[in-house]
């Protein structure tokens, strides 16, 4: 999987020279597919637990294209809305259940399938890509 980033740790995205905490220092907006069904797009806005949110974009967009298919891990136990949860995404590969991923150290060594994005509420969905691209607002 290509990608214009790097996670330090999970959720923390390396973009460049700059740190974006998606788990701390933005709320999801909103998580979905295009009508087509070939991109899944995650986007995110900038909350008030942020530090130094002058330094920080206002929203942020994760967006997975390529031979995309999208997985939960049980629909019928999640409580919505998602809007209030923590989020924090990693990698995941062919060996990984529905409770590990794979941190940026271990996806650089074997190429990882795509996202795995959990939830607090212990809803978790992979997004399988050929390509992950993060863009700033």
């Amino acid at each position: 999987m290509r990608r214009n980033f790097e996670f330090d740790g999970f959720s923390l995205v390396r973009w460049g020279d700059r740190f974006i905490d998606l788990h701390n220092a933005y709320d999801l907006e909103s998580f979905g597919t295009d009508l087509a069904g070939s991109e899944v797009r995650l986007s995110f806005t900038r909350n008030e637990h942020a530090i130094d949110p002058d330094k920080l974009p206002s929203k942020v967009t994760l967006a997975c294209t390529g031979n995309v298919r999208v997985a939960f891990n049980n629909l019928g136990e999640i409580a919505a809305p998602l809007n209030g949860e923590g989020i924090e995404i990693a990698y995941f590969d062919g060996g990984c259940d529905w409770l590990s991923f794979l941190d940026e150290a271990i996806a650089r060594s074997q190429e990882p399938q795509g996202l795995h994005v959990s939830f607090i509420n212990g809803l978790a969905v992979r997004i399988f890509c050929d390509e992950a691209a993060l863009a700033v607002h």
